[in-house]
């Protein structure tokens, strides 16, 4: 715990029994008894009825402490009001309130202040009390003005744009913003607010509250909690109308107080509506027990403020033992716990249909209730203990005190990616699947092409609902950032990531095609203030220093190009980090240009073996053939055309001993060739088995062509850049035959992968693939290097290396 005194500054404390002040009182009490002083400033109580307080108030202790904590009480005026004219004075009297007492010295300020926000006025407050050169934390339970325009409590598109604005402007100003859920920090971030962010759930005593023993009497329904507009009671209402046609048995309880009771209550009797009972709500003492005196609970939410609040009512419940049913939508910080949790059911909001089912359901099987109960309370104990919740808040502060930020703090990552098809396809996937094994980056934006975003929503993994975001680029946007002209697109490219990069504003921004960057980044573009990092796929500078370099005219004129390029970029003061899956790049920039310590090797990864479904459909060669196999999205560029030239010159007897697989979806501009090279080849080599495949191919049916194979063929026409090809290959055991020029001809030398060759040469190349059948395959790989080489490239290593280099950021 820190040194420093902690001053808690929040409008709602003891007495009050609901809302947040159960919450301050929680962090105050366990910060004293982990050696803290603490110290509160406070209102008078008011919440949720001001009635209920007026013993109370009309001669309170200002000053008193309370269980060891310092407790300070303003006179901030009278909250009779629910409306948001009253909340908006209630909450400006405080903070003027406040102001007077600081400076009248009948309040301190501190080194180290805690702000307690639904209201931003508070935590501007917090600021005022800090000292200079202190440390001040803004917990925010509640977004006003989401919850203001989704909720139709503000109707004023600017009055709305004014209290953002204030609340960037507030809490811009404080050195760590905690929430309660990732869905608010991605709403803090959408709305400016770049200072760190951290996540810290609401928490339930687990040890107080015990799981409670089934209930014994009628079947109920029971609504515990805060009568407000946020909780959209009038689910509640509509369901007791339903239930007293189709289900006399079930009775509706609601427990509470709050604006909304009064409006409650006539409406039920309106309606007529014998079966719904609405009582005040228990005192804290009895809270519990409380719990336990009903067959279901009932959690109705108003789906316009579902991502600002979370009703921390859930979790009470599931340490209790019990279940229940909530109104959310799909996607929802409710709908994500559900999933995580198993403890809970969810439904549509406002459809009383399914509302009255579930709870149907849920009353008339009782195992279904004690195992949903039994998965929620596992999951509070896991996840919202407040003990562990407590101890990680308490070190976050003692961070503060003693270095000035949270030691190992999570980041925010987001990935702009609008190619729609290639490596970007399983490269998400790559970070989608090991997200989980690593803690330093929590929040993973994914802006891309719309199949690509299609397909990344199906691949998030349940447990990752909650910090990963996919956006999908507009019309527009998609269509010029792919458009063929590469200066248009890197332009695009470049605008496009500033704009998502100051509506998200997370710590690092990545492009997985940095290549497309390279111009305007070297002509000093920023982005914003923003840092990014990018995948560099085809750096070329450096293949001059590769053995047997013989570069045309067109690559030098290339590589020329891009040297000029390549020593602006790395000045961009915005650009952090360069990744790049050529290992022989980054000590060549580290040498050549300022700025090359930028650059750092990223392992290209091997492609996760798969089951296919469909293997039956594969081809089958003969055993006494030596098989090879090309694959893939087959272009002129990947050696295609010179390969069926290079089957023309193979010796008669050689042919006769050859099998060839050609498995991808064939180019349409060189469709026409492709298949007059064929027939040609049925007569000039008949002898010769020759089977296609022209259409994609999934990744369990290209493991099982590679495992059916010999030979993986990649005679690629002076490729520049790494290819998945090789691990694909290296990760069955198979030998390559490949181009002997560039990175793909040196890894496959340097690893013992196979045999290269002048691919653009179909003698030679013809020449290889006699090599290859008469003296066998096996004798062109170096099986434990092969091996040494997958195990260096695993999908792992690669996320590993994208997200340390975020959290370095």
């Amino acid at each position: 715990m820190s040194a420093d005194p902690v001053l808690i500054v929040t409008q709602n404390y003891w007495p009050e029994e609901i809302g947040s002040a159960p919450y301050c009182v929680d962090i105050a009490e366990w910060l004293v008894t982990a050696g803290g002083e603490v110290r509160v400033l406070t209102g008078l109580p008011h919440y949720p009825d001001p009635a209920a307080f007026a013993g109370f108030n009309a001669a309170p202790p200002y000053h008193e402490t309370r269980n060891g904590v310092s407790v300070t009480r303003l006179r901030s005026g009278s909250r009779t009001s629910r409306s948001v004219r009253g909340r908006i004075a209630g909450e400006l009297g405080f903070l003027l309130s406040g102001l007077r007492a600081l400076l009248a010295r009948h309040a301190r300020r501190e080194e180290l202040v805690v702000s307690l926000c639904p209201s931003i006025l508070t935590v501007l407050l917090g600021i005022a009390a800090t000292r200079r050169g202190g440390r001040h934390v803004a917990l925010v339970h509640d977004i006003q003005s989401g919850l203001a325009g989704g909720l139709g409590m503000v109707r004023s598109g600017l009055l709305l744009r004014v209290m953002r604005f204030c609340e960037r402007l507030v809490l811009n100003r404080t050195d760590l913003v905690v929430v309660l859920t990732a869905a608010m920090r991605a709403k803090l971030r959408a709305l400016g607010v770049r200072v760190p962010i951290e996540v810290l759930p609401i928490w339930v005593d687990t040890e107080a509250i015990r799981p409670l023993p089934p209930f014994a009497g009628p079947a109920t329904l029971l609504y515990s909690g805060n009568l407000g507009r946020k909780q959209g009671l009038g689910q509640v209402v509509a369901l007791a109308e339903t239930l007293q046609q189709s289900r006399p048995d079930i009775t509706v309880l609601v427990r509470g107080a709050g604006s909304g009771r009064a409006g409650l209550l006539a409406e039920a009797e309106a309606k007529g509506l014998s079966n719904l009972q609405v009582e005040p709500l228990l005192p804290r003492e009895q809270l519990a027990a409380g719990l336990g005196q009903g067959t279901v609970h009932l959690v109705p939410q108003n789906p316009e403020g579902a991502d600002f609040a979370v009703p921390s009512k859930v979790f009470g419940i599931m340490a209790a033992g019990r279940t229940f049913v909530a109104t959310a939508q799909p996607g929802s910080t409710l709908d994500l716990m559900r999933r995580e949790s198993g403890g809970f059911l969810c439904v549509p909001p406002h459809d009383t249909a399914a509302l009255a089912a579930a709870a149907g359901r849920l009353v008339d099987d009782p195992e279904l209730c004690r195992a949903l109960a039994a998965n929620g309370r596992h999951y509070v104990e896991q996840v919202h203990a407040k003990s562990k919740l407590l101890a990680r808040f308490a070190g976050w502060l003692a961070d503060l005190s003693r270095e000035g930020e949270i030691a190992g703090r999570s980041r925010s990552l987001l990935v702009f990616e609008p190619d729609e098809d290639g490596h970007p396809r399983e490269w998400i996937q790559h970070l989608l699947n090991h997200a989980l094994e690593q803690t330093t980056v929590d929040d993973i934006w994914l802006v891309l092409a719309p199949g690509l975003a299609k397909t990344a929503l199906q691949d998030i993994p349940d447990q990752l609902g909650r910090r990963v975001h996919v956006i999908t680029l507009q019309p527009r946007e998609y269509r010029l950032c792919t458009h063929r002209r590469l200066a248009v697109s890197g332009f695009a490219r470049w605008w496009t990531m500033r704009r998502y990069l100051a509506r998200v504003a997370p710590d690092i921004g990545y492009f997985l095609s940095l290549d497309h960057l390279s111009l305007p980044l070297a002509l000093g573009l920023g982005m914003g203030g923003h840092t990014v990092g990018g995948i560099l796929f085809r750096p070329s500078v450096h293949y001059a220093e590769f053995p047997d370099h013989q570069p045309t005219w067109q690559e030098r004129l290339r590589d020329w190009r891009k040297s000029l390029l390549y020593p602006r970029m790395l000045r961009n003061r915005d650009l952090r980090t360069v990744l790049t899956l050529d290992p022989f790049f980054p000590d060549y920039a580290a040498q050549a240009y300022a700025g090359g310590e930028k650059v750092v090797a990223l392992p290209d990864p091997a492609y996760a073996a798969s089951v296919a479904s469909d293997a039956a459909t594969l081809p089958e060669s003969s055993p006494e053939r030596v098989t090879f196999l090309i694959f893939g999205v087959l272009t002129a560029r990947k050696g295609i055309l010179r390969l069926l030239d290079a089957l023309l010159l193979l010796p008669p007897d050689i042919a006769a001993r050859t099998a060839v697989i050609i498995a991808g979806k064939v180019a349409t501009e060189i469709a026409e060739d492709v298949s007059r090279r064929i027939a040609e080849i049925g007569r000039a080599r008949p002898d010769l088995w020759l089977h296609t495949k022209n259409r994609h191919l999934s990744s369990g049916e290209i493991d099982a062509l590679v495992d059916r194979c010999d030979v993986v063929l990649a005679p690629y026409q002076r490729f520049v850049g790494s290819s998945g090809v090789l691990l694909w290959a290296a990760s069955r055991g198979r030998p390559l035959l490949a181009q002997d020029y560039g990175l793909v001809g040196r890894l496959t030398a340097d690893h013992g992968l196979g045999l290269t060759v002048d691919t653009t040469d179909a003698t030679r190349l013809a020449a290889a693939i006699t090599r290859m059948v008469q003296e066998g395959p096996a004798r062109f790989a170096d099986a434990a290097r092969m091996a040494d080489f997958v195990a260096a490239h695993t999908p792992a290593a690669f996320a590993d290396g994208i997200f340390r280099s975020a959290a370095a950021a």
